[in-house]
C-alpha cells in the first residue's frame, strides 16, 4: 500500500510537472503571438500613413492642373 501511494504521489507530481513546461510554453507562443500582431499593426499604421502621403500628392496634383475656362465675351 506504501509503494502504491509514493508511486500515485510520484505519477502526480510528474503530471504536474509537464502542465507547468506546457503552460510555459503556451505563455511563450501567445507572447510570440503578441508580438507579431504589435508588429502588423505598427506596419497598418504606416502603410495608412503612406497611403495619405501618396492620396494628398494625387490629389494636390489634380487641383493646380485644373483650368477655369473665363466665359468669352459676345460682341454687340
Amino acid at each position: 500500500m506504501e509503494t502504491m501511494n509514493t508511486q500515485a504521489e510520484k505519477n502526480i507530481s510528474a503530471s504536474f510537472g509537464y502542465v507547468k513546461k506546457d503552460m510555459l510554453m503556451l505563455n511563450d507562443a501567445f507572447s510570440d503571438l503578441h508580438d507579431k500582431v504589435q508588429h502588423l499593426s505598427m506596419n497598418h499604421a504606416l502603410l495608412l500613413e503612406e497611403i495619405e502621403k501618396l492620396r494628398n500628392e494625387v490629389v494636390g496634383k489634380k487641383s493646380v492642373k485644373k483650368v477655369v475656362k473665363k466665359a468669352s465675351r459676345k460682341k454687340k
